[in-house]
């Protein structure tokens, strides 16, 4: 039942489209053209156009930031105010850096002196204090020789232990200590045995002597322990300690004659002048001193903040007393005097696109002022965004006889001037239609409608380029009534 009545309503559709046709071409109908309207075909300048949509970018935007890092002493600037390239903005506190400059040429101009006295070569004052050094330095050998004699001598003593005459040295000192001790005794016992008898003597005088008599007995006990000693022979740490001086001894020789060798090298070298080596030593190291001089008044360059071009500064981000790191911004700069648009093009439209051409920007500020642009660039690779294929196209804005205040970020539309014409034919574009057999336009021809085949050239939203098929004049169908559910344009569009 459902298919019966499918198909009734499928040939009641054919009927009712077969039964407009007629009443739209029939030969008889009076009422064909009622409700179509038509358009003229002309001849003017014609300019096909692609459109976009986009943001103002300035030409430059950049964020100024100093190279080293420092205390920032002195800003200039403020946010709003021009500046022309090489305008000093801010400073950073460059004590050290000055410094640091200093101490590097002083050690260039060092560099430069020693190198000078290395080419020319030495004076006769110079070969006189080389060859008193070479003296010096000989007669240092001989004290050093002595020395080691001596301390050979002492250890060859130390190692033999005492001689006969020295025991009997000791011996004698033994005696005369035994002997100072009798004395002090008999003294003591005569003083003492008076007090409290004689008034002259008193008990402080009895002290006094009992206190000499125990020195000489300390005395007599000292004279034998050395008489001990004597007769011992060397301990191990008189060995050790003498042959310490020895070792020492020899030592001090070595560095004599070694300093005779440096002495008598740099007499010689003296006398034979400067040789190419020691002059390439020295011209590298007044090169070296150069470049620390160069690196010194980079740092103290780079203390400094200047502008790179002219502009506007946007934005000013840090204050005096505040610490600046590398890279970390300071300021804004926006060059206010070149504006562009960089829009996307869809894949359709990219291949009409070509630097060079001509475009018309309108600000949505000020719709009714456009400026003038030009196409300056147009990107090789394109985005997918969002399953569409688009391409950035550069867009150049001339706005120097513009009365207006252009911002960045402001937005704007863009046409494109993609094609032009200065005596084309047009017709307009909602007449085209296109078939089978190709594209065509519906004519009225002696109150009928006909289809006539066309070949077209550039083409816009409003109007299209005809190159053949057509004539000035003509009158071309550009839209039809609708009757009821159906909308009927003949030949297909």
């Amino acid at each position: 039942m459902k298919r019966v009545v499918t198909i009734i309503l499928v040939l009641a559709a054919l009927g009712s489209g077969w039964l407009l046709y007629g009443h739209l071409t029939g030969n008889n109908s009076s009422d064909a053209l009622q409700g179509i309207t038509t358009a003229p075909v002309t001849r003017d300048v014609f300019e096909a156009r692609v459109s976009a949509t986009g943001s103002v970018r300035a030409e430059r935007t950049q964020a100024l930031a100093f190279n080293t890092a420092g205390t920032i002493a002195e800003i200039m600037v403020e946010a709003g105010d021009l500046v022309t390239a090489g305008q000093v903005l801010a400073r950073l506190d460059d004590t050290n850096m000055v410094l640091n400059l200093q101490q590097a040429e002083a050690a260039l101009a060092i560099a430069e002196a020693q190198r000078t006295r290395t080419v020319v070569g030495p004076t006769d004052q110079d070969l006189a204090v080389a060859e008193a050094s070479v003296d010096i330095a000989r007669v240092g050998v001989q004290t050093a020789e002595a020395g080691v004699s001596a301390a050979r001598a002492n250890l060859n003593r130390v190692q033999a232990g005492a001689t006969a005459e020295e025991i009997a040295i000791a011996e004698r000192r033994v005696e005369e200590a035994k002997n100072a001790l009798w004395g002090a005794q008999a003294q003591r016992d005569a003083i003492c045995g008076r007090v409290g008898v004689v008034p002259t003597v008193s008990q402080a005088d009895c002290d006094q002597a009992n206190a000499t008599t125990q020195r000489s007995e300390e005395g007599v006990r000292i004279a034998d322990l050395q008489l001990e000693q004597i007769r011992s022979g060397a301990r191990p740490q008189d060995v050790a300690g003498a042959q310490a001086q020895v070792d020492q001894a020899l030592s001090q020789l070595e560095n004599a004659r070694a300093q005779v060798v440096r002495a008598e090298a740099e007499f010689e070298r003296a006398t034979r002048g400067a040789s190419a080596e020691d002059i390439a030593i020295a011209d590298a190291q007044v090169a070296q001193a150069e470049v620390n001089v160069q690196i010194a008044r980079r740092r103290l360059d780079d203390a400094v903040l200047v502008a790179p071009a002219p502009g506007t500064i946007a934005t000013v981000n840090m204050l005096v007393g505040d610490a600046a790191a590398p890279g970390n911004p300071v300021a804004t700069l926006v060059d206010a005097e070149a504006y562009h648009m960089v829009v996307n093009i869809d894949e359709t439209e990219i291949g009409r696109i070509r630097e060079g051409q001509e475009a018309k920007v309108v600000l949505d500020a000020y719709l009714g002022q456009p400026l003038q642009g030009e196409v300056t660039r147009v990107a090789l690779t394109g985005a997918n965004v969002q399953g569409i294929v688009v391409y950035d196209v550069r867009v150049e804005i001339n706005s120097e006889n513009a009365d207006l205040v252009i911002r960045p970020m402001m937005t704007a539309s863009v046409d494109i001037t993609v094609a032009r014409r200065d005596d084309a034919l047009l017709v307009s574009s909602r007449a085209l239609r296109r078939d089978a057999q190709g594209r065509y336009v519906e004519i009225v021809e002696n109150g009928q409608i006909e289809r006539v085949p066309v070949e077209i050239g550039a083409t816009s939203l409003e109007f299209t380029e005809v190159l053949s098929g057509l004539e000035e004049g003509q009158e071309v169908v550009v839209g039809r009534p609708r009757d009821g559910l159906f909308d009927f344009n003949f030949g297909g569009g």
